[in-house]
């Protein structure tokens, strides 16, 4: 018999990849049930509105980056160097977010822009990552660095969009290494 949390585990999976492919406005929760497996009288269960689903992506998707970064961490030595290992991670993943786009970035655009209830949940997914990149740059010793931390997002978010809006891969690669060398400038 199937365990609860591996039925909410599939749901929030099925969701994330819904959210990130047709958008927080398109996603229905019988599409969450079609997608996941899971009858649509037990979606309820878990989830009593898309709201309390995009709630349980947002916090997926900030475990997802502490994962992510963890592995950084633990495998590189400084922060300048997490930092570039970040962009190098992002260069790995460039054919998909060219295609896709960030699952973060695109759903704070659309709730920001629908006013959607919600967006808070997404904006603090967003502030995960500033935060990390901050921190990196205050462990180098650099002023300014909640400052530098949204830069470095910003920068990381405009370079992805702006592959995904024209379908280069190659863009993410070439602003990718210039931010490296903003990276490597600095004391």
């Amino acid at each position: 018999m199937e365990r609860t949390t591996d039925k909410r585990e599939r749901l929030i999976e099925a969701g994330r990849k819904l959210l990130h492919r047709q958008g927080y406005r398109n996603t229905t929760l019988a599409d969450l049930a079609d997608e996941s497996g899971v009858p649509l009288g037990n979606v309820y269960y878990y989830f009593r509105s898309k709201r309390d689903l995009l709630d349980a992506v947002a916090g997926r998707l900030c475990d997802d980056f502490a994962v992510r970064v963890g592995r950084i961490e633990a495998t590189h030595a400084t922060p300048r160097e997490r930092l570039v290992a970040f962009l190098d991670s992002v260069i790995a993943n460039r054919a998909t977010y060219a295609q896709k786009g960030c699952p973060v970035g695109s759903l704070c655009q659309e709730l920001n822009k629908d006013g959607q209830q919600g967006r808070e949940a997404m904006a603090r997914a967003m502030a995960t990552r500033s935060d990390w990149a901050a921190a990196q740059f205050r462990a180098m010793g650099c002023g300014a660095s909640e400052q530098l931390g949204m830069s470095f997002t910003a920068s990381v978010q405009g370079i992805i969009l702006m592959a995904n809006a024209m379908r280069d891969p190659d863009l993410i690669s070439v602003q990718a290494a210039l931010m490296k060398q903003w990276i490597e400038q600095l004391q």
